[in-house]
């Protein structure tokens, strides 16, 4: 059935790992029949009209009045729509293995998502924008960045230079690497303007599970003073 929306009513919402849209709207469906007056429409006289049961009293005649031939019936429609950005992934370099008191750098790949779907039979969004990434490295030590990091290559640094998202491992062993990704959510409606969800949505990344040992560094050809920028300088 086709409905011709009237007043539409939207929540939206945060619950564990999704935005949550519920939306309810009244609508008329344009079906049903006239009511009997108790007058005769239009004449000259009557029975007064039943409040009770009269669509529309006739001025005239005091008798309920024919209401376009037909009543309104009045539906309330009501829908709800979970919605679910694609998980993020974590990588590091070296990929693996670290050396241990060195930096280890560890980033994300995500970026802003829309998602969308439906609602009351409505075109829905809704717009994840990545803000902070909880990162626990497994040797007892984590943080909470604002920044998603990237490669060596893309930040322009050397291999094993510290990056904003890289850590140090200070003793050699099996390490699993963990990655929380907190979202802030907006939806929209028919491709209107977004609007703010309340509160945040944290979904995990992948793992990673790593090997930390010791390196030993092996001058090739000429020193540090001649070759600043070779292998261990």
């Amino acid at each position: 059935m086709e409905f011709d929306l009237g007043h539409c009513s939207i929540g939206a919402s945060i619950d564990d790992d999704a935005a949550v849209l519920d939306g309810s709207a009244t609508d008329t469906d344009g079906s049903g029949t006239s009511t009997p007056g108790s007058g005769t429409p239009g004449g000259g006289g009557g029975t007064p009209a039943d409040p009770a049961t009269c669509t529309r009293v006739d001025p005239s005649t005091l008798g309920c009045a024919p209401r376009d031939d037909f009543d309104v019936t009045v539906i309330t429609l009501a829908d709800i729509a979970r919605f679910r950005p694609a998980p993020g992934v974590q990588r590091m370099e070296p990929d693996g293995w670290v050396v241990v008191g060195l930096p280890a750098n560890i980033y994300s790949i995500v970026d802003r998502q829309v998602v969308a779907g439906t609602l009351l039979g409505q075109p829905a969004d809704v717009r994840f924008t990545p803000v902070a990434w909880r990162w626990d490295y497994g040797d007892g030590s984590g943080a909470t960045l604002a920044t998603k990091g990237g490669t060596w290559a893309a930040l322009g640094l050397r291999e094993f230079d510290a990056t904003p998202t890289s850590h140090v491992y200070r003793l050699g062993d099996d390490y699993t690497i963990r990655l929380s990704i907190v979202y802030h959510a907006e939806y929209r409606m028919s491709g209107g303007a977004f609007t703010p969800i309340a509160g945040t949505l944290t979904l995990p990344a992948n793992e990673l599970r790593i090997t930390a040992g010791g390196a030993k560094t092996v001058l090739v050809d000429r020193d540090c003073t001649v070759a600043p920028h070779g292998p261990g300088c």
